[in-house]
């Protein structure tokens, strides 16, 4: 569909720098570059060709490097080259005009992607992969997003597959020859196989999720009524003074947030004002906030004093999270002086001791924040996937439980039948095989414009 379009970008950030780098593609894309290269045809494939990009007069517009891939051995798998050239803003829009004059047009964002998805060189999977490699906020992210672009998820998708269409060739031929017993498989395997097939889909569903926890970060909220030490936690877990430290109480006013990396995983959070019954009205806006932080946050960090028996402020601060449903750490700080509540007085499953004062437990904490984030998954299986492929992937779940009600029944093979090929269309769907141009657009406009 894009034989004699030729696409070409400035593939790197805008601003001053060594080099500079416009990567242009499509089918004719070599007749352009001789029009503006010094060094003429024939270009040698994935070889760096020394020259000069030049004007319509034939004045050297900038000195270059320019590296050549013959199609379909290139990013997109269309004949593509790539100038390097010095980075200075007004030299690369020079020669990108210079390019547009010569028959190329400006490409749309994530256009070079979804090239390289339509001919074949990446599918959806790997393609959400490229954009979480240049979004990684991480070097764990990152690992996760080239194994990712290196197509391991697409081959697990592939072994589901395979058992699903062994299921189809098995139902077929019980369809052809009703009156006799040629099937190999009993009928609980056929329902053990499809319960295994929804089981992996539920895995892949839920690393999913974890997956845009590693990439995305989680929103932290630290709440607790004033005093119990909230500010002094969040300069510890971010290394710096960002919330003023008092013994008076209430005095943080206002939700303060900062970001941090634990054990690869990004966190914002968010220092809010101790909720507890004030007649101060700049106070009681500050406690507002901190209610409302704890509806926006994705976990909660909820802290209280060890040196202090549980008062009514606490209690109502715990049926307050409780009533979220949110994923709760309660930590139990002032630990280095006696204590008076210990960790079964608080009603959340994960409870640790802490002191700020002397740092003691702040490793339990970190690794504690990071298991509540993502549990004991294995970096392996983590998978990024955009809400069209979690759709899809919520769909075959749902086909599958219609498939053991089914074989259950002993329904008609040929309604079965259907089933399946509609198991396999969502399974499809994920990696693009079946798709349309509209969600295409959406996807790839989420990329930078030389990607």
């Amino acid at each position: 569909m894009y034989d004699d379009d030729v696409i070409a970008a400035i593939a790197t950030g805008y601003g001053a720098s060594a080099i500079g780098i416009i990567r242009v593609s499509g089918r004719s894309a070599f007749e352009i570059l001789k029009k503006i290269f010094t060094q003429q045809p024939p270009y040698k494939h994935r070889y760096l060709h020394y020259g000069h990009i030049l004007n319509k007069d034939s004045s050297i517009i900038d000195e270059v490097l320019v590296s050549v891939f013959e199609q379909p051995h290139s990013y997109t798998g269309e004949n593509s080259f790539e100038i390097n050239c010095h980075g200075g803003i007004l030299v690369l829009n020079k020669i990108l005009q210079r390019l547009l004059e010569s028959g190329a047009r400006l490409a749309q964002p994530g256009e070079f992607t979804k090239r390289a998805f339509l001919n074949g060189k990446l599918d959806l999977s790997q393609a959400e992969a490229v954009e979480k490699i240049i979004s990684s906020k991480t070097e764990r992210a990152l690992k996760i997003a080239q194994r990712q672009l290196r197509g391991r998820f697409s081959s697990k998708l592939d072994t589901i597959r395979e058992k699903i269409l062994f299921l189809m060739a098995e139902n077929e031929v019980i369809i052809d020859h009703p009156d006799e017993d040629l099937s190999s498989i009993s009928f609980e395997k056929k329902i053990e196989t499809v319960r295994n097939i929804q089981s992996e889909l539920k895995n892949i569903l839920k690393a999913s999720e974890l997956g845009n926890t590693l990439f995305e970060g989680i929103l932290l909220a630290i709440v607790g009524k004033p005093n119990v030490g909230k500010s002094s936690l969040l300069n510890i877990l971010t290394g710096t003074e960002r919330s003023i430290v008092t013994e008076i109480p209430g005095t943080t006013r206002d939700v303060v947030s900062e970001s941090f990396v634990i054990d690869g995983i990004p966190f914002t959070i968010l220092d809010t004002a101790g909720i507890r019954k004030t007649e101060d009205v700049v106070e009681s806006i500050g406690v507002q906030k901190s209610v409302e932080a704890i509806h926006k946050a994705d976990m909660v960090l909820a802290v209280f004093d060890a040196t202090k028996k549980l008062e009514d402020e606490d209690l109502h601060i715990i049926e307050h999270i409780k009533n979220t449903n949110k994923k709760t750490l309660a930590v139990l700080n002032k630990t280095d002086t006696p204590s008076l509540i210990c960790k079964s007085d608080i009603p959340f499953d994960n409870v640790i001791n802490i002191s700020c004062k002397t740092r003691d437990g702040l490793e339990k904490l970190e690794d504690s924040l990071s298991k509540l984030s993502l549990g004991e998954i294995e970096d392996s299986d983590i998978v990024s996937l955009n809400a069209n492929q979690k759709e899809s992937i919520k769909n075959a779940i749902d086909i599958c439980e219609q498939l053991i009600k089914d074989i259950e029944n002993n329904i008609d093979p040929s309604l079965i039948a259907v089933d399946l090929i509609g198991l396999t269309d969502y399974l499809d769907e994920i990696v693009g095989k079946i798709t349309n141009e509209d969600m295409l657009d959406v996807m790839f406009k989420n990329f930078c414009i030389g990607k």
